[in-house]
């Protein structure tokens, strides 16, 4: 049962909630379930039956799926404040399609499917907004699909970057890289190694200057208009890229 304030803030501001009347908002917070994992610790196996989705309120959650040869396949980062598994209460079939592992200390919210459905049921206009809520998380997964088919390592790099920039109010910005890069890199669908050498190139070329974990970006739509829309590099840059560019 969630029993801090800041519990409570957390869910009732999130958009999954936040429609609803004060009644099912009650309910939905007596019938939630709080749970902490340690590092690698393992919250719900592919296949595993779903009865429940979650809120991070704290950590980092990896979404993974493993591969019929074995590999892990890493599909989404799930930071504190987002949900995940959601859509599952909808499928015919409630199983958990991926795996979850906390990548650091994680302390979850559940709730249940069925308790959340049954207040849908009753509450049309909150279902609008769980569509639209919805509809952003699919476009962001089209995008990221496009990303990995249609785009180099480089690119898909580059877009990355410029995704992780919170205030785009100025050309430049400096970021921290939050997750391994071996991690990254498996969630840009590239090895490490190429991962490291696209981070050369990119240095190499002046689209940034890099120091351990913090990355600088001397000019973000420099480096947008080089990769965003999928230009042809430089012919004295193009030997390299494709090169390091094998994933």
């Amino acid at each position: 049962m969630v029993s801090t304030q800041e519990q409570r803030q957390l869910i009732l501001n999130h958009p999954l909630f936040s429609h609803f009347d004060e009644k099912a908002q009650e309910e939905l917070l007596a019938d939630a379930q709080v749970r902490e994992y340690p590092p690698q610790g393992l919250i719900q196996r592919q296949g595993d039956p779903a009865e429940r989705f979650y809120l991070v309120q704290s950590g980092k959650v990896k979404l993974y799926r493993i591969s019929a040869d074995g590999k892990e396949k890493v599909v989404e980062i799930i930071t504190a404040g987002n949900t995940f598994a959601e859509a599952i209460m909808f499928m015919q079939r409630s199983v958990f399609p991926v795996c979850a592992e906390a990548l650091e200390p994680v302390r979850l919210i559940g709730f249940s499917n069925k308790l959340m459905l049954r207040h849908l049921e009753q509450n049309p206009h909150t279902c609008l907004h769980l569509l639209g809520h919805m509809s952003v998380r699919l476009h962001q997964r089209l995008d990221e699909l496009e990303n990995l088919t249609l785009q180099n390592a480089t690119q898909r790099l580059a877009l990355y970057l410029v995704g992780q920039v919170r205030d785009r109010g100025t050309d430049t910005a400096e970021i921290e890289l939050l997750l391994p890069k071996s991690l990254i890199a498996a969630r840009l669908s590239i090895k490490p190694e190429t991962f490291s050498r696209a981070i050369a190139n990119l240095r190499e070329r002046g689209l940034i200057d890099s120091r351990a974990r913090i990355i600088r970006i001397p000019s973000i739509q420099r480096l947008l208009d080089e990769f965003a829309q999928g230009q042809t590099p430089a012919p004295e840059h193009r030997a390299g890229i494709i090169a390091s560019d094998n994933t």
